[in-house]
């Protein structure tokens, strides 16, 4: 793999969502943690429900995405078609009691990264960085705080979907991006672990990428610019130079 001179680019922008932090793992304990919460739920096989809550939340994200639905509704009717499929059926304060909790139990399970970080602030002195990120602005800046990298992503830096009104890969958000970043697509690397939302979208702008692929998939399509299995590799990648 070719090395990476951060001369080469004035931005470097980042996904938030294992990109940067483990969000997959936090997210299914999340799941796991909230069903021992409630009675009506602590019998259920958690690896089933956990990939029922996953299918539902991607069956309805257009429905956030295009603000059909707020964050908290689509909170409730990703809960409430979930339990449906176990003939579960619970009064509305319990549906928001375990929205809350999952909620909660999901961001305590985000915490820093002593050596991401400095590695994050030392690139941050050599060349502008920024978030882009599908979600809400809550979310966002809740979990950059939490990962304690509020100085290094400011808000003016993190680009939120639910903000701009538009979710990645929608080519919107990121010419939003270069336009906030005052960047050209071949001065701006995009670092991402989503194939799709993250280096197709930024590659359907020009922009170069770096795919964080953690399980060594196969890329379907375009091959990104460069490829990793962590973050941290990043280090040694811009050493090479």
């Amino acid at each position: 793999m070719k090395p990476l001179s951060l001369e080469h680019y004035d931005v470097l922008l980042f996904d938030l969502d294992d990109t940067l932090f483990g969000h997959s793992e936090a997210y299914e304990e999340g799941v796991y943690d909230t069903l021992q919460h409630f009675p009506e739920l602590k019998e259920l096989d958690p690896i089933i429900f956990y990939k029922t809550f996953l299918k539902h939340n991607h069956l309805l994200w257009s429905k956030f995405s295009s603000k059909e639905l707020n964050f908290h509704e689509f909170s409730l009717k990703r809960l409430d078609n979930t339990l449906k499929e176990f003939n579960i059926s619970v009064e509305e304060e319990v549906s928001d009691a375990i929205v809350k909790v999952f909620q909660c139990s999901y961001l305590n399970r985000i915490h820093p990264n002593k050596e991401l970080n400095d590695f994050l602030l030392k690139v941050s002195w050599s060349v502008g960085v920024g978030i882009v990120t599908n979600g809400t602005a809550y979310n966002a800046y809740e979990k950059v705080h939490r990962l304690e990298l509020s100085t290094i992503f400011p808000e003016s830096s993190i680009i939120i979907s639910e903000k701009v009104g538009f979710s990645k890969p929608d080519t919107e958000i990121f010419q939003h991006t270069l336009n906030a970043f005052e960047s050209s697509p071949g001065r701006t690397l995009f670092i991402g672990d989503n194939y799709y939302t993250d280096i197709v979208g930024a590659k359907s702008l020009g922009l170069d990428t770096l795919w964080i692929n953690k399980f060594g998939y196969e890329c379907p399509q375009e091959r990104p610019d460069f490829t990793l299995k962590c973050l941290l590799e990043m280090k040694e990648l811009i050493l090479k130079v």
